[in-house]
């Protein structure tokens, strides 16, 4: 009887991770674009940030090189994005590249702008 149960609460906790899992990566098509055009604005965010900076020193240089870097992979990611766990990727991606945006900022005695979005 307790090997029955056991066996019982194993699958019932496989399902749910099952669930979860297809739940977080599926996503419905409304959700994935939601997710997608908020990403799309940390982009432009992003962008507008990288025109407008001009590195003087080397701390600030490194710093937007590496906000280019993770723009130009977020633009990929998100393009090629289909679920909601992509899309969630993507997002990570530019919040990494705003991170390096605000430490260039700083780097170059300006005000690092507004609080990376959580």
């Amino acid at each position: 009887m307790g090997r029955l149960l056991f066996l019982v609460v194993i699958v019932a906790v496989l399902a749910l991770v099952v669930w979860w899992i297809s739940r977080e990566w599926s996503g419905d098509a409304e959700r994935v674009a939601k997710a997608k055009s908020e990403v799309r604005g940390y982009l432009d965010h992003m962008s507008s940030e990288l025109v407008l900076l001009d590195p003087d020193n080397d701390d600030a240089l490194d710093a937007l090189t590496e906000a280019v870097d993770r723009l130009n992979t977020a633009r990929t990611q998100l393009a090629s994005a289909t679920t909601f766990g992509q899309v969630r990727l993507a997002r990570e991606t530019a919040r990494g590249g705003l991170y390096f945006i605000r430490k260039a900022r700083t780097a170059l005695g300006l005000d690092p702008g507004p609080p990376i979005p959580r």
